[in-house]
């Protein structure tokens, strides 16, 4: 395959008649999917849209997003994913520094541009295009095979723009379809926002053959009951969904289902733990970076799985942990994770910089730290930028939160380092209660000094009313 919307024509020709998508009490299959995206990119061609320009595609989840996507890129655009919750000034933001040519969007959010809009039918949906100031002849990268552009979450810093190549997206889609195993008998539960995770999940589902059931909401009875009603084998979801289902009380369990896996933000063992008493089902880890895809996936069969882990690296990545001076660690000790592999993006938007200029030594440094258990699956600790320096001692947010989190009052917490002139810094905390639960500070200390090191227990604690995430549903770090 030379082109991503290869894997649609793939997946029409294997699997004609099988559902793809499964959404609003209805199904579409891989040949209508495949009909209806080529009618989208007919009506895209005929307004003018070509090889090199970039097309924003703005949308709620299901086939329409799917199609919008896959169209922008068969005619050769660079597709950049937007959500439909974003607010008017983070669009302009996102248009202003993309340099985007033209806007498609399926009228689930606010109107992205005042520009004239051209109407667009697909489906039982009329879609929103318009196009931007820039000049139609100027592509949007340097790169001649760009296909796809997608913001990293910026949670500790900013948000970077990352451009990937039709080759290094289809590199990447047969890592993962390899190291997921999924086959045309599997069903996806979807509650994943599309915008943030089209690649590599939706490309691997439809390389596979299976089919996608895309959630109406993410209440706990809703992803419950669709799991039951369209058999559903696998579940790939963020720590929230996992709490939301940890904590149902309707005692329905999802029997179909063979594998659940966590991905976008560390899953809290308390979460895991209490997600597979309550549905029968452990949870699997695995790490997912929009600059690399999917190197790094816990044992989905033979192996004990340890949901603390994001497990070992899939075929053809190799994963290193170096200190300060880009050398490797001991044994047992926490260094900073340097990745390789195939389907490693091609540059950074702006300032443009090729991955070469930025890998380190052929490494690219995710920016986390991480130490690698005796069994060979890599632990991830924190993030570099999060990290906490008290007097010399290493205090990782995450891990303080994990316990913070296990706390009965408590319903979520962020932790974070504050300057202090004898100590460095000094561990803060906000945290969000429970229903009706009233903070009492001693009692949270005295619980956090049973499970941590004295200098990690929080020298200060604060109840909050909400703790703010980034779309994708990362904590936001101060």
């Amino acid at each position: 395959m030379d082109s991503t919307y290869q894997l649609l024509e793939f997946a029409a020709k294997s699997w004609p008649d099988k559902p793809a998508i499964i959404e609003n009490g209805s199904s579409i299959s891989y040949r209508e999917l495949y009909a209806q995206t080529e009618l989208l990119k007919a009506e895209l061609l005929q307004l003018g849209l070509t090889k090199g320009q970039g097309l924003g595609v703005m949308g709620r989840n299901g086939s329409v997003f799917v199609a919008m996507m896959l169209a922008g890129m068969a005619c050769g655009a660079v597709v950049l994913p937007i959500s439909h919750q974003l607010k008017a000034a983070e669009i302009d933001c996102l248009i202003r520094d993309t340099k985007l040519h033209a806007v498609l969007d399926d009228q689930s959010g606010v109107q992205p541009v005042d520009t004239d809009l051209v109407m667009l039918p697909c489906a039982q949906h009329v879609l929103r295009f318009a196009w931007l100031e820039q000049a139609k002849n100027e592509p949007v990268t340097p790169l001649s095979d760009a296909a796809f552009i997608r913001y990293t979450s910026g949670t500790t810093g900013s948000s970077k723009g990352v451009v990937l190549s039709h080759q290094s997206i289809l590199q990447r889609v047969e890592v993962a379809t390899k190291a997921l195993s999924l086959t045309p008998d599997d069903a996806v539960l979807w509650v994943l926002p599309m915008a943030f995770h089209f690649l590599v999940t939706v490309l691997v589902y439809m390389r596979s053959g299976a089919r996608m059931i895309v959630c109406k909401d993410l209440l706990a009875q809703t992803i419950i009951h669709d799991a039951n009603q369209h058999q559903a084998t696998f579940l790939y979801a963020s720590p929230m969904h996992f709490r939301l289902l940890a904590a149902d009380a309707s005692g329905e369990l999802m029997p179909t289902l063979k594998n659940a896996i966590s991905t976008s933000a560390g899953l809290p063992l308390n979460i895991a733990e209490a997600f597979a008493k309550r549905f029968n089902l452990a949870v699997t880890q695995a790490y997912g970076i929009i600059e690399i895809g999917l190197p790094l996936l816990d044992s989905l069969s033979g192996k004990e799985k340890k949901p603390q882990s994001v497990g070992f690296p899939a075929v053809g990545f190799s994963v290193e942990l170096l200190n300060d001076d880009n050398k490797t660690v001991a044994e047992g000790k926490v260094g900073r994770l340097a990745i390789r592999g195939p389907g490693m993006f091609d540059a950074y938007l702006k300032p443009w910089k090729a991955v070469d200029q930025v890998m380190v030594d052929g490494w690219f440094m995710t920016g986390d730290l991480a130490r690698r258990d005796i069994d060979g699956r890599i632990v991830i600790c924190g993030r570099e930028k999060s990290m906490i320096n008290v007097s010399g001692n290493k205090a990782f947010p995450e891990e303080i939160e994990a316990v913070l989190d296990r706390h009965s009052a408590i319903e979520g917490s962020r932790v974070y380092g504050q300057v202090h002139p004898l100590m460095g810094e000094i561990v803060c905390a906000e945290v969000v209660l429970v229903n009706n639960a009233v903070l009492d500070v001693e009692d949270v200390l005295r619980f956090c000094r049973v499970q941590l090191s004295t200098y990690k227990v929080p020298q200060r604690l604060k109840q909050v009313e909400n703790i703010t995430q980034t779309h994708s549903g990362k904590l936001k770090r101060v």
